[in-house]
């Protein structure tokens, strides 16, 4: 790794905590920069970043050097508007794990609990806080200490949202109104055509607001896609299908495994999947030898072991495709599982 300053890092959970993006944050914006007729190659270059670091999915850049990068992009394309062309630009399964997350929930409002839950994989330095009353919904776009709110970046983010929700939901909808603290600097048709609803601008947050009612919207399940992200992660646990006649320690670790991806499995939701009592599921299970906890903790370790087999599946989507929204809670319970970090393990299987 370069030391140069200045040149995106690879940020490891158990070390300092750095505000940073994740490796397809920076893609999108070379992907922006490409569709407006930039040469992407030589502005990473211009940015110390090398074709390698582009490659590996659990390169991090710091969250300043992306902000810079959103900045040139902007100068040098003479085009405001360019973080709202790049949302449009960007195909389902561009964001791989959130993408997935997004796509495999009930609902619009449980999709945007796991999104808000699963974020740090795509950025370190904002969060996305969901407001519900009785009528209205908001999506709130928060800033960590340390991390300046960003224009483009904050309108690529939105974009973002909207158009990915509004596509994997299984009726169109769209916001009561779209707010941001910085002025217009855009053309007004390019916010309306994606946002479809109001746009407020030097409001008091940065905020998607919509009915209440919209969140009890269905998501249509996945988009062809997404096959390629899908297929990679099912035929994972298809390996762990239990056979017809499993006992009863194979079929919750199958339920765990596809109770995952919503976050650490509930007891209840796990006995409800397999139309027991939560009381029933537990007393059964302690009977076998296999307490409820301990097999959890098994299921998460032999899945997190699978996906690490996987290079193309960055360590902190490994951490989000088990359960943990921290980064580094997931690397404190795979060093207790293994003794090791998850990357220490990935670079000891290919050396």
């Amino acid at each position: 790794m370069s030391s140069r300053p200045g040149i995106g890092t690879l940020v490891k959970p158990e070390g300092e905590r750095t505000l940073s993006v994740g490796v397809k944050a920076l893609r999108s914006v070379l992907g922006a920069a490409e569709a407006v007729g930039l040469d992407a190659s030589a502005l990473a270059r211009a940015h110390g970043l090398a074709p390698e670091e582009l490659r590996d999915p659990d390169f991090r850049l710091s969250y300043r050097r992306w902000i810079a990068l959103w900045d040139d992009v902007v100068e040098r394309a003479g085009d405001p508007g360019v973080g709202l062309r790049a949302a449009e630009a960007l195909t389902i399964g561009h964001w791989d794990v959130m993408d997935y997350v997004v796509a495999s929930s009930d609902t619009v409002g449980d999709a945007f609990h796991r999104f808000s839950r699963h974020f740090a994989v795509i950025s370190t330095a904002v969060r996305h806080v969901l407001q519900v009353d009785e009528k209205e919904a908001r999506i709130v776009r928060e800033h960590v200490p340390g991390a300046a709110p960003h224009r483009v970046a904050t309108e690529f983010g939105f974009a973002n949202i909207v158009l990915r929700f509004r596509t994997l939901a299984a009726t169109p909808w769209s916001p009561s109104a779209i707010q941001f603290r910085h002025p217009c600097c855009a053309e007004i048709e390019a916010y309306t055509r994606i946002f479809a609803c109001p746009i407020q601008f030097r409001a008091p947050h940065d905020a998607i607001v919509l009915p209440r009612a919209v969140l009890a919207t269905p998501m249509r399940g996945a988009a062809p896609e997404l096959c390629a992200v899908l297929e990679r992660h099912a035929a994972l646990i298809a390996q762990k299908l239990p056979p017809a006649q499993a006992s009863l320690v194979e079929r919750t670790r199958h339920a765990l495994a596809l109770e995952l991806h919503g976050g650490a499995p509930k007891l209840a939701a796990v006995a409800k999947r397999l139309g027991l009592s939560a009381r029933t599921l537990q007393r059964r299970l302690s009977e076998d030898g296999f307490p409820f906890r301990d097999l959890l903790e098994k299921t998460r370790e032999e899945l997190a072991l699978r996906y690490l087999e996987d290079p193309a599946i960055g360590l902190a989507e490994v951490g989000s495709l088990v359960g943990f929204s921290d980064v580094s809670a997931f690397y404190k319970a795979f060093r207790r599982w293994t003794g090791s970090t998850p990357g220490q393990l990935r670079e000891r299987s290919v050396s």
